[in-house]
């Protein structure tokens, strides 16, 4: 639903009810009966005319039904779960092995009626992915994570030593712990980047599950019982010898993204392990871009 508009058909800055961000499209002149598709769907992060944000999700719809394909370990990342969504301003964020792929960040800053606030998980005292967004985002609140301690370069980020996962193991912090020791849980998580050799899928079952639970008590859609993450950046650990039982667990976590609102915009091989170590970058959309997506037409 737009809720404030200014000029003659011309989308100038609007907010959308419950969306996370305020607009400022000073420079656009989209008709504001052609942009509004994109924005209720996308939670006010994208602008573009009805008929290519119509296509957009047709492609999404296509791609995503066939996301799901094979259990066959060997293949895993060849098979399965390839992008569904791309985004006009995707850049690269840091450098080597801590460079991650990211969605429009330029809009962070122009868009946002908040302080960006990023988490980076397991930076292994590589703060190139931090430097880039600070250069990028000057205003941005950064924090940064990992189990061994390091400092953080002058003026670019706050350091925690902490081991992230479920919160159950070996003495580690989960996601939503986290969140409320620094008192972020009514604040929206801009950008959270993980790198935990492996503790992913224990970070994101607890959050996911979590956050179940949570709706359940109160009554609220999951999507409104837990942080507002718009952007996450995750390195997938899937053992080369491992059976194929262990695709099970990694199709698992990839319907778990899907079922709490975010699609695929980003996916390459890691190099350094790229039978076993995948990269991937999910943004999260609204509710409403899913439910629509089987009827769109291209």
């Amino acid at each position: 639903m737009l809720t404030k508009l200014i000029g003659n058909n011309t989308v100038k800055e609007v907010f959308i009810t419950s969306s996370p961000f305020l607009l400022s499209l000073s420079n656009s002149q989209i008709p504001q009966e052609e942009c509004r598709l994109s924005l209720e769907e996308s939670d006010g992060f994208f602008c573009e005319y009805d008929q290519d944000w119509s296509r957009r999700k047709s492609l999404h719809c296509s791609q995503n039904e066939k996301n799901h394909v094979s259990n066959k370990r060997s293949s895993f990342f060849l098979d399965n779960w390839e992008p569904t969504i791309h985004c006009a301003f995707e850049q690269r964020l840091g450098i080597s092995h801590g460079g991650k792929w990211a969605c429009d960040i330029h809009k962070l800053q122009t868009n946002n009626s908040q302080i960006p606030l990023i988490y980076s998980f397991g930076s292994n005292g590589d703060f190139s992915f931090e430097e880039a967004v600070k250069d990028i985002l000057p205003n941005s609140e950064i924090h940064t994570f990992d189990k061994n301690l390091y400092t953080c370069p002058n003026e670019i980020c706050t350091f925690h030593q902490a081991i992230l996962g479920n919160g159950k193991k070996k003495g580690s912090k989960s996601l939503k712990r986290i969140i409320n020791e620094l008192h972020h849980h009514k604040r929206r998580i801009d950008i959270l980047k993980v790198d935990i050799e492996g503790s992913e899928f224990d970070l994101f079952d607890d959050l996911f599950d979590s956050t179940k639970s949570t709706a359940e008590s109160t009554n609220l859609p999951s999507s409104q019982s837990m942080p507002y993450i718009h952007q996450i950046f995750v390195e997938i650990h899937l053992p080369w010898n491992s059976g194929d039982e262990e695709s099970h667990r990694a199709h698992n976590f990839f319907e778990l993204f899907r079922h709490n609102n975010y699609s695929i915009f980003h996916k390459e091989a890691n190099l350094v392990d790229c039978r076993s170590v995948f990269e991937y970058a999910f943004i999260r959309l609204n509710p409403t871009f899913f439910i629509d997506s089987s009827s769109s037409k291209n």
